[in-house]
């Protein structure tokens, strides 16, 4: 057995493991007060689930179980602090989840999906002086949803999940695990190259917390596919409603898949037009991927007169150079221009004696460039890459009034210390590790 089955069989025993003791888990909480008749019970249940009509290849319902394991060592320098944290990768977490479903009519299928996601020192919420995260640990529900779909008519799907225009500007034909969106940085505060080092109460996100759309409560509708092209519409949490249209297709030697959404919120006064287009070809693996966004502050934030906007481009090389699977080469880079205008700016003026109002920001421009190597180990399951990032930022404000009520001052420009940091990761995923039956 050579290395590539041991680690397909580790990476299926883990989740396995992991759901067996969760569900035997479950089992001793609800029999603890039936004394020696557990057991008795237990294999009646399992009976009972044998008998029914969930297994699989049954023609009724089917169920899947499916799930994976992202680990990363996260080593990052903010321009005063430095140092390596062992996360869990936001890029695509590690998660477990169920898929069910059953043909009503030919034609017709009903289903549900649920998933949770582990959140263990999360590389979206570590930040300075923090490994853990905002939790210790935390267990969220990533999807719980049912739907009914129709082979000609598409999918109707209701409870918590992705918006039409989730993940509307990730579409990439090449790398895996990298993308427009900030997913190590995220919670790290912003420093200013003033004496010691300054913190403040921005952080990396508020520059581009809008590249990507949050999962919710949600009805959601998706068309099928029709000459390549997939319609889909989504209302519900905290009164947002959106509507997307994604393309695929093969033009000759040209591989082609593209997205563009628009999302509207009148909880917070605003609407984002966003999308992403990818294209390789195919015979040489070269390939190019875009991303951009444009957001409408309607609540009067964005006072520069300036919509905030976002760009991204990757561009890389994907071929099979090992017999093991896929390797992809690629750089990249980004602007998120304007997201934080408008906000009062706080820093600790005085060391480690918490925020005080500096003043509000007029103007904000982030700036980001990296580059990575990701190779697949198909029959294993599992992908290995590293990458590096580096963000600087420009940024200017208008101080305090130096008198109540008076005008604030002229505008200054604040030196922010660049951010960049090394990732090494290795993901591990697996599909049906086990089936009822």
């Amino acid at each position: 057995m050579n290395f590539l089955q041991i680690g397909a069989r580790l990476c299926a025993l883990t989740i396995g493991a992991f759901l067996l003791s969760f569900s035997l888990f479950m089992s001793a909480s609800s029999a603890a007060d039936l004394g020696s008749s557990c057991c008795a019970d237990l294999e009646e249940r399992v009976a009972e689930l044998e008998a029914t009509s969930v297994r699989k290849g049954n023609r009724n319902v089917s169920l899947q179980i499916y799930g994976q394991v992202n680990r990363a060592l996260l080593a990052w320098d903010d321009g005063f602090d430095r140092d390596a944290y062992v996360v869990d990768n936001d890029t695509s977490s590690t998660r477990v989840g169920l898929i069910g479903e059953a043909q009503m009519k030919p034609g017709w299928f009903t289903g549900y999906r649920v998933e949770l996601e582990f959140k263990d020192a999360s590389s979206n919420d570590v930040s300075n002086g923090n490994d853990e995260g905002l939790t210790d640990m935390e267990l969220r529900i990533r999807h719980s949803y049912w739907y009914i779909e129709s082979e000609k008519l598409g999918r109707v799907s209701v409870g918590q999940q992705s918006p039409a225009t989730d993940d509307i500007t990730i579409i990439n034909l090449g790398a895996q695990m990298s993308d427009a969106a900030l997913h190590y940085n995220n919670n790290f505060g912003l420093r200013l190259n003033l004496f010691f080092g300054l913190t403040t109460d921005l952080t990396w996100a508020d520059f581009a917390h809008s590249v990507d759309a949050l999962r919710g409560d949600f009805v959601r509708y998706d068309s099928p596919a029709i000459y390549g092209f997939v319609l889909s519409a989504a209302a519900g949490e905290n009164d947002v409603w959106d509507v997307a249209l994604r393309y695929q297709a093969d033009w000759n030697s040209i591989k082609v898949a593209a997205g563009v959404g628009y999302m509207d919120s009148n909880e917070a006064d605003l609407s984002d037009v966003r999308g992403s287009a990818s294209m390789m070809h195919t015979p040489t693996g070269l390939y190019l991927s875009v991303a951009g966004g444009i957001r409408d502050d309607r609540s009067g934030v964005v006072g520069s007169g300036d919509d905030a906007r976002f760009y991204f481009a990757q561009l890389g090389l994907k071929r099979q150079f090992l017999p093991y699977g896929h390797t992809t080469i690629y750089g990249e880079v980004g602007t998120y221009k304007d997201y934080t205008v408008g906000r009062l700016l706080q820093a600790d003026l005085a060391e480690d004696q918490g925020y005080a109002n500096w003043g509000k920001v007029t103007d904000s421009e982030v700036r980001r460039w990296g580059a990575g190597v990701e190779q697949s180990f198909d029959s294993a399951a599992t992908i290995l890459y590293a990458q590096y990032h580096h963000y600087e930022a420009d940024l200017a404000g208008t101080p305090m009034p130096t008198v109540p009520g008076g005008p604030f001052g002229p505008v200054q420009s604040l030196p922010v210390e660049p951010w960049e940091a090394v990732v090494v990761e290795q993901g591990c995923n697996s599909s049906d590790v086990g089936l009822l039956a």
